[in-house]
């Protein structure tokens, strides 16, 4: 299915909760889709519960990785 599309915007908008799980998962899915070349974004900025359990996860230690620009989108840390 990931094949069959130029690219993927993730709805984050409305994300009121989240865990650990749905970062792994989306995480999953943007390195799968960079590996077929399909582009993979978020429709905004990581913000709220899902920035939280980015930080404490470690996803963002390097503000200039691949995966912290994904999450971030271009946002002040």
């Amino acid at each position: 299915m990931l094949r069959e599309r130029e690219a993927v915007i993730i709805d984050i908008k409305d994300l009121t909760e989240t865990d650990l799980t749905f970062v792994q998962l989306l995480e999953s899915a943007r390195r799968k889709a960079s590996e077929i070349g399909v582009g993979f974004s978020l429709n905004q900025p990581a913000a709220g519960s899902l920035l939280e359990v980015l930080r404490r996860g470690g996803f963002l230690d390097d503000a200039t990785s691949d995966r912290a620009t994904f999450w971030l989108q271009g946002a002040a840390q």
